[in-house]
């Protein structure tokens, strides 16, 4: 777990930097990220993706939304959950801070061969989906 910390913690610091110039934290990076692959997702499935309490990913969103960049839309069926996608602004963001984010990994991960560096996020994938069905199981 130290070494995953220490990795988390020198990775995030250069994303942190690499974003500033866009305004944007790596958080409301990675949660533009998310609804730009899961269109239609509520605050609730992502306070549970990013372990986070409810309150906090609506402190989160709130901003996203005030910045136009994220739209929120009443789910048909159930008109307490809102729905969130990307406006054309956040779809534009999401861009640029993709482009911040591959220098960055290209940097990081450019020591590693290509199989090592495979290994390592085929070995990450399985520990987040371990520690996901741990949860949804516990909670």
């Amino acid at each position: 777990m130290y070494f995953l910390n220490q990795a988390n913690h020198a990775v995030r610091s250069r994303l942190e930097a690499g974003l500033s110039s866009l305004e944007m934290t790596g958080i409301q990076y990675t949660v533009l990220s998310v609804i730009g692959n899961r269109g239609g997702i509520s605050s609730a499935e992502l306070s549970r993706r990013f372990f986070v309490t409810p309150q906090t990913m609506n402190e989160l969103i709130g901003g996203l939304q005030r910045r136009g960049l994220i739209h929120r839309k009443e789910d048909p069926s159930n008109r307490r959950i809102l729905r969130m996608t990307l406006t054309d602004a956040g779809k534009q963001m999401l861009h640029d801070c993709d482009a911040v984010a591959d220098r960055i990994e290209r940097d990081v991960f450019g020591a590693m061969s290509d199989e090592d560096y495979g290994r390592l996020a085929e070995l990450t994938r399985l520990l987040v989906r371990h520690l996901r069905s741990n949860d949804e199981a516990q909670g």
